[in-house]
């Protein structure tokens, strides 16, 4: 019995020996932490941007117009001339994700410092380099859809790719002057027209909540009247039809709060 009890104890030391021998020759895994959550552009936000706005603008005759013979009605008053200025002003909006898939509706708001000018032609019967005809943009607002993708080609879930369209409302002034006397001929008129734009843009995550982004929108404005209201200086052309279009490239920087 002794014997028996003697060869069991020796049978499991050998046991746990060979145990902690195996043990020990075992290597351990390296620790892997798991990989981050996806980044998610779903949330709201506000933020700042500002860039160069550019345009093109040109003035015509209309139907009743003054100081032009009837069969000139239609006629350009002016050549299209170039505008340009500075755009600055905020934003806010909020994105929903699906997947690679993003949509956001965002509105902004936007201070113009933008003009331009045009030298008047003729046939009209007054016609010369010495009037000018002026248009400029004061502000600009805009009311858009987002929808893009995240993941897209080459970049992460950080940067995000998107189309943009809506409204937009701005502010617009047309003057009329006489260059030798501009402060008894000169005239100008303000009007708050809507139109539409159309655009793209990419924006990347830098991290707690903010993100960098640069956007190119167009915007066009229906053809609308003005110089419809007096007082007139007995030389200009009223009322008057006006073109107008912009071409917007801008930075800005977004704070996700929600």
């Amino acid at each position: 019995m002794k014997r028996l009890f003697l060869g069991s104890v020796a049978l499991v030391a050998l046991s746990l020996g060979t145990s902690a021998a195996f043990a020990a020759d075992r290597p351990v895994p390296a620790y892997a932490p798991p990989p981050p959550p996806a980044y998610t552009w779903s949330g709201c936000y506000v933020g700042a941007s500002a860039g160069n706005s550019s345009g093109k603008s040109q003035h015509f005759t209309t139907a009743g117009s003054t100081v032009v013979s009837p069969s000139l009605a239609g006629s350009p008053i002016t050549e299209s001339f170039d505008l340009s200025g500075f755009i600055g002003g905020g934003q806010l909006g909020c994105n929903w994700q699906w997947g690679a898939w993003v949509f956001g509706i965002e509105g902004d708001g936007s201070a113009v410092n933008k003009s331009g000018q045009g030298f008047e032609l003729q046939p009209i019967p007054r016609g010369n380099t010495l009037w000018i005809s002026e248009t400029q943009e004061r502000w600009l607002v805009t009311a858009r859809g987002r929808l893009g993708l995240t993941n897209f080609w080459w970049f992460g879930d950080k940067t995000f790719v998107y189309a943009t369209g809506g409204g937009a409302w701005a502010k617009i002034d047309a003057s009329e002057w006489l260059t030798t006397n501009p402060q008894s001929t000169g005239h100008q008129e303000s009007n708050t027209r809507s139109g539409w734009t159309v655009g793209g843009g990419l924006e990347y995550a830098v991290g707690y909540g903010w993100s960098v982004k640069g956007e190119f929108l167009y915007v066009k404005f229906d053809n609308y009247n003005t110089f419809t209201t007096g007082p007139f200086n007995s030389l200009n052309i009223t009322p008057r039809e006006v073109k107008l279009e912009d071409y917007i490239w801008r930075a800005g920087m977004n704070y996700r709060f929600w």
